[in-house]
């Protein structure tokens, strides 16, 4: 019986032995842990806001801004930003036009917030204050509570000096952010001129490593078709050309951003295996082009119009009874291409349409329409009427126009000049006596 006692007397002690040694062993680890990380989370935390700060102020140019809006089916937008003491200065290459304020700001005009480095699920960067220019995207407009859906406020993921990345809080669209070069206002002058020049040439090949792939480039949103799948990809203007929001590869080649060449017409990679090809003057005419081709009617002349009799017989019946009704109205161009109204207040993109004035005011009135390149040896296209677009509704008797133009369809284009086309001759194909000449706005 001793023997037993003694014995569980020993396996007890034994385990209350093992119970203090691993106890004490816990109890020794909590610093050692510590050590691991150096210091707490919310010092590291302050630290990498200082880091953000100071990184942000380093720029004596200030940064360049990738932004995003939207679902980004409108393309990016560039704006500079200068940080300093905690107050940013913005400029942006649009016109901004700011409704809910009732003011324009011309593209250039440099506007003054302040900006703060916070901490939240991550380290965000966000401008605070209200900012006319870039607050725009983000405030609410008649009739969208969510204006534009567009973020002010960044989580950042990445940062050095030659670049940052960031996303945004709520809607998720990434914002790059490069070293400004030179002057906020070169900057901004240099890619609005590209944006002109760019959106007045439209393109709708792709040559990639010599094979042709068909493709839109148009309102900053490259359109492609591959194994089967539809492929929308935004991008901005840059000084030297396009940068797309992200790598895009076609036949095998990926690429970043694009530079234009000004002899050749041009748009291509660094290592030349990716070719946007000087377009063709049907496709600087219609395809994804942004400008307007404008009816060669003698609205106050005894010129004949460059169309035929019976175009002229519509109009002019139009224009008479539009007239008669007594407020005044005139019509002042009869146009096809990019809608002349603004995007906010109609959002479709090609319209046979037409400018009127009232009392000094002009308004645009539209019928949507699609274009298709039917056969480009011949340089014949398609014009449909798909359906009544801006103010429309008010115009119905204009109904007989809109049917003349469709119902003639398709049409043998003539241009006074390939290279650079001012007018076209469109005749129908089923019927040649029915044609219209248009002028390049």
């Amino acid at each position: 019986m001793i023997t037993k006692i003694n014995s569980k007397l020993l396996i007890k002690s034994s385990f209350i032995i093992c119970y203090l040694s691993f106890s004490i062993a816990l109890t020794s680890c909590t610093p050692q842990v510590e050590n691991v990380f150096g210091e707490s989370a919310a010092n590291r935390v302050a630290q990498n806001q200082s880091d953000y700060y100071t990184l942000l102020e380093s720029q004596p140019q200030g940064w360049v801004l990738d932004f995003y809006p939207s679902d980004r089916i409108e393309g990016g937008v560039a704006y500079t930003a200068y940080f300093k003491d905690g107050q940013v200065t913005m400029s942006c290459e649009q016109e901004i036009n700011n409704t809910d304020i009732s003011k324009k700001f011309p593209k250039g005009t440099e506007h003054t917030s302040t900006y703060q480095i916070i901490s939240e699920t991550g380290v965000l960067l966000t401008f605070d204050t209200y900012n006319p220019l870039f607050h725009y995207w983000s405030q609410p407009f008649k009739g969208h509570a969510k204006g534009y859906e567009s973020d002010y406020e960044f989580t950042f993921i990445s940062a050095s000096p030659d670049s940052v990345v960031l996303r945004g809080k709520r809607y998720g669209n990434k914002l790059c952010m490069y070293p400004l070069k030179e002057s906020a206002t070169d900057y901004v002058t240099k890619v609005a001129d590209m944006r002109t020049t760019l959106t007045a040439i439209p393109r709708k090949r792709a040559v990639v490593d010599g094979q042709t792939i068909p493709v839109t480039m148009a309102y900053s949103l490259l359109s492609y078709q591959q194994n089967g799948t539809s492929h929308d990809v935004p991008f901005l203007y840059t000084p030297e050309g396009i940068r797309f929001y992200e790598p895009v590869t076609l036949g095998g080649v990926t690429t970043s951003q694009l530079s234009y060449d000004s002899n050749s017409q041009e748009l291509r990679s660094s290592d030349g295996r990716f070719v946007f090809p000087k377009p063709t003057p049907i496709e600087q005419m219609f395809i994804a082009s942004q400008s307007q081709w404008t009816f060669s009617y003698k609205w106050s002349t005894n010129e004949p119009s460059d169309m035929c009799s019976e175009l002229i017989d519509i109009i002019k019946e139009r224009s008479e009874v539009l007239s008669q009704k007594g407020y005044g109205e005139r019509i002042r161009e009869l146009y096809i291409g990019a809608n002349m109204e603004s995007f906010a207040n109609d959002r479709h993109r090609w319209v046979l349409g037409w400018r009127t004035r009232v009392s000094g005011i002009d308004f645009y009135i539209g019928y949507a329409i699609a274009i298709e390149l039917i056969d480009a040896s011949r340089q014949l296209v398609s014009i449909k009427m798909t359906e009544p677009a801006n103010l429309f509704s008010n115009y119905g008797d204009w109904q007989s126009f809109v049917d003349f133009v469709g119902q003639n369809s398709p049409y043998l284009l003539t241009f006074d000049n390939n290279d650079d086309p001012k007018t076209v001759t469109l005749t129908s194909e089923r019927d040649n006596s029915k044609w219209f000449q248009l002028k390049r706005k």
